[in-house]
């Protein structure tokens, strides 16, 4: 489910009658519909057992992780930061997973006293050390399958020198550690993002699934009561309404995997179709008539960080609200749309075709749920855009 292009415009000429933005720069507009049909297909395609939590730093909108909270799901926290932002949208200790890599004695501490139940994932064997007896919560400990992976240099975290979790070739000191440390009831792993693949995931999955069991099984032989209950098999798919049920369809099918209780940590496929962005065309100028015309808008690096300092080949479908209605037939012209900081790489476009744009047109630029506001720069100091969750 996707927004269109006519939604797009409704709302945002809905929202300038009511008065909930300015049209004079940018807005961001959020759908609490396809919010909903996002996390209903988790929900309805995933088994029971499994507890959701959206990853925060992909969308951290105050009425959005409120949204999703009261919707019974849980929240991915990547900061102690985004730990307080998941308790000031409302959730329950049980519905956070705290997940940085580079948590403090502090912070851990703070858990254990003033935030009892919540998840807790340890990246690596030495931060196990920094958790007090009797640990009032759950404690994760995150593996790095090894599993090879289409992130690539950016989103693959499945690398042999990957600074998150513990390399699956220490499995001896895994499982040492796992029994030393009893209280550990969670494997997770998160091997990269933007995958389209469900193969090493799956791959992942099964390497998991096998590692608790002889964990459960050595516990067992040492009279230790508490087992490995819990799999946080991480986020970053690509799915669809029919790969998201391949995918559960094939997880089903790994030996013993029922026997344990499931987290998953999406997030850019909950949030990514969710959003809009429009903003006034402030200026159109042409440098040479051989050239693109320049389109300046209200947003650039400062929103869209991945795509522009990253370089990545970024899906935003564009439009135009036109003031005027183009003629029949015009032919097309090529724009290059720029943002508003002071560097010359500010450029959200190239070569885009439309007909003509003038001063005071609307661009509408579409899939920006994930990793756009929630990654805003402070570069030139510039204010957050309006925000409409509608």
């Amino acid at each position: 489910m996707t927004i269109s292009r006519q939604e797009a415009e409704a709302h945002y000429l809905k929202a300038i009658e009511k008065k909930l933005c300015s049209p004079e720069k940018a807005t961001i507009f959020y759908s609490k519909q396809v919010l909903d049909y996002q996390l209903n297909l988790l929900r309805d395609i995933f088994p029971a057992n499994t507890k959701h939590a959206i990853a925060i730093k992909t969308c951290n909108q105050a009425d959005v992780l409120a949204h999703i909270i009261q919707r019974g799901f849980g929240l991915e926290a990547a900061s102690f930061e985004e730990v307080l932002l998941a308790k000031k949208a409302g959730a329950a200790n049980d519905q956070i997973v705290f997940d940085s890599p580079v948590k403090t004695i502090s912070e851990i501490n703070k858990c254990h006293h003033e935030l009892p139940g919540m998840l807790l994932n340890a990246n690596s064997l030495e931060e196990l050390k920094r958790y007090p007896k009797n640990f009032n919560g759950h404690i994760g400990l995150r593996v790095n399958p090894l599993v090879e992976n289409a992130g690539g240099t950016f989103f693959n975290v499945s690398t042999a020198n990957s600074k998150f979790g513990v390399p699956i070739t220490k499995r001896k000191a895994i499982i040492e550690n796992c029994i030393q440390y009893s209280e550990i009831d969670c494997l997770h792993f998160h091997i990269g993002s933007s995958l389209t693949d469900l193969s090493p995931n799956l791959k992942a999955i099964t390497t998991m699934v096998a590692l608790a069991v002889e964990i459960n099984k050595l516990r067992t032989k040492k009279g230790i009561e508490n087992k490995i209950i819990t799999l946080d098999i991480g986020g970053g798919i690509e799915f669809d309404k029919k790969t998201m049920r391949e995918f559960v369809a094939a997880m089903h099918q790994i030996p013993n995997i029922s026997d344990f209780n499931l987290v998953t940590e999406y997030g850019n496929f909950v949030h990514k179709h969710n959003s809009f962005v429009a903003s006034n065309v402030e200026y159109v100028l042409s440098n040479d008539d051989s050239l693109p015309e320049l389109v300046y808008v209200h947003v650039g690096a400062d929103l869209f960080v991945r795509k522009v300092y990253s370089n990545l080949n970024a899906n935003y479908p564009c439009s135009i609200l036109y003031k005027d209605k183009p003629e029949e037939n015009a032919a097309l012209q090529s724009y290059n749309i720029v943002g508003p900081l002071c560097f010359a790489g500010d450029i959200l476009f190239k070569d885009l075709k439309f007909h003509k744009i003038q001063e005071g047109d609307t661009l509408f630029i579409f899939n920006t749920g994930s990793n756009t506001l929630s990654m805003w720069s402070g570069h030139c100091s510039r204010d957050l855009p309006d925000f409409v969750f509608y």
